[in-house]
């Protein structure tokens, strides 16, 4: 069982620096600076925000994960898709707007500089692995989306020295299929290495029976529908099962969203 989240969080009104569409390249895609001292100094690798869409009567919040964090400039970037009427909302906010915010929200990834890092990223899971390789050495990474389209943030990852092993499901960019594909077409891992992933819950699932049956220690950060985002309507839930073969449930948002790939059980989810 993972420890509850220890880091204060707080609920804050930060302005944003710019909310930038990305598209033609990645069509429906973007990414939002936030100006907030608050959440620049205590924000870690895997965690998220809980915002507060504008300009609605819609009293639910939608959580975000964090993509990267400048100290220096009190900055916190988000990455998102328009999917549904919230984040529609917030694809029309402007710079200088006001979000209402609780966060830092989670567990986030812990951080083992003593082992070989291997990330690995789907979709929308990937803006968060950012952040992540910020804190590693010289980690290995994968990236996998349907298309090039979707395949999100290489440039970041080439920002911080790092060029991502790329998938596509249609070929339009690297490897030729999942990105489970590309993990197996890759001959040099380190024995000890470690594996970080964050994606669609099918895409940890074959991460985590990929890593096991190299006797990786696998952590996956997992997606979940949100509701209250600090652990009270229960409704993000997972199985997850115990040392003896028993089940019990945890919350994403506040369990999580980083588990131990070894006691989630994949086989009574929804892949």
């Amino acid at each position: 069982m993972n420890e509850p989240a220890t880091t204060s969080r707080i609920q804050i009104n930060a302005e944003i620096v710019d909310n930038v569409d990305l598209a033609p390249a990645h069509p429906g895609h973007f990414r939002m600076t936030l100006d907030s001292p608050w959440l620049a100094e205590n924000s870690r690798p895997g965690q998220f925000v809980h915002i507060l869409p504008p300009d609605t009567n819609d009293m639910l919040r939608r959580p975000f994960s964090i993509e990267s964090v400048d100290v220096s400039k009190k900055h916190v970037t988000i990455f998102y898709r328009v999917v549904g009427e919230g984040t529609k909302l917030l694809s029309g906010a402007a710079p200088d707007d006001m979000l209402d915010i609780i966060g830092p929200l989670g567990n986030g990834f812990p951080i083992e500089l003593d082992r070989p890092a291997v990330l690995v990223g789907g979709g929308v899971g990937i803006p968060p692995l950012v952040f992540l390789a910020s804190k590693l050495e010289n980690p290995l990474v994968f990236l996998g989306a349907k298309n090039s389209g979707e395949l999100v943030c290489v440039e970041e990852f080439g920002a911080i020295g790092i060029t991502p092993i790329l998938a596509t499901e249609d070929g339009s960019a690297g490897f030729k299929g999942f990105v489970t594909g590309a993990l197996d077409d890759y001959r040099e891992f380190d024995k000890d290495s470690i594996v970080y992933a964050c994606g669609p819950v099918p895409m940890l699932a074959e991460v985590a029976r990929w890593s096991e049956s190299r006797n990786f220690r696998c952590r996956v950060s997992l997606e979940n529908k949100l509701g209250c985002g600090i652990g009270a309507c229960l409704g993000c839930s997972i199985p997850i099962r115990d040392d003896s073969g028993d089940v019990h449930y945890e919350r994403v948002c506040y369990d999580g969203p980083v588990f131990d790939a070894s006691i989630v059980a994949f086989d009574l989810m929804e892949c």
